[in-house]
């Protein structure tokens, strides 16, 4: 299993080290979709790769391609991809939704094999008040569909802000942390064992 937590789709550029990692990986993992896209994560059997101001996943066996929605920034009441993981053909994807004095994001996952929806998960569960919004920070993915993310809500008109650590599973949805000392960017896979970093300790619990 193989597994990217690439930065925001916003911006779409996959630099340093990441893109020396999805170049070599590309050369090994599943050969679907046109060559000339960017990749934004890859494993042997699937690949996530934007064109034309999309995102798609695809399958190699069998073929078969996905949109999974707009990349780039949420603009003008249309939604954006800020986020993908991917594992085997289970890709999870964090979409953010803005309107003129809101925005909130969303947690999917699909299988790429036949394009089923796996679940829809809100980033964050907790209120911060009005005129509020959210984001996910970092995001991965087990191979049969469960994902795990850490989101942070903000009120646009004060400083309530929120961090949470959260899993989602088909029906199942879980809240495993909370709070502002969250490292919101230290969400860790290593098999079914997800870590994170809060202050100063690391916490740890089974994605399932």
């Amino acid at each position: 299993m193989r597994f990217w937590l690439l930065p925001a789709v916003i911006g779409g550029l996959i630099t340093g080290c990441a893109a020396s990692a999805v170049a070599q990986t590309s050369r090994a993992g599943a050969a679907c979709g046109p060559p000339s896209a960017r990749t934004l994560a890859i494993d042997a059997s699937a690949r996530v790769y934007a064109t034309g101001g999309f995102v798609y996943g695809c399958s190699d066996r069998p073929r078969r391609i996905t949109r999974l929605g707009r990349s780039g920034s949420c603009i003008g009441g249309l939604s954006g991809i800020e986020r993908v993981a991917l594992a085997g053909v289970s890709v999870a994807y964090a979409v953010h939704h803005c309107g003129v004095d809101f925005g909130f994001t969303d947690v999917l996952v699909r299988n790429l094999r036949d394009g089923t929806s796996l679940g829809t998960f809100a980033a964050t569960e907790k209120s911060v008040g009005p005129e509020a919004t959210n984001s996910v920070s970092s995001l991965v993915v087990s191979s049969d569909g469960a994902a795990a993310w850490i989101g942070t809500a903000q009120s646009i008109i004060s400083t309530a802000r929120e961090t949470e650590v959260r899993t989602g599973h088909g029906h199942r949805r879980q809240l495993l942390d909370s709070g502002t000392q969250i490292k919101t960017g230290s969400l860790r896979l290593h098999g079914s064992r997800l870590t994170w970093r809060h202050g100063r300790a690391t916490r740890s619990a089974t994605l399932q």
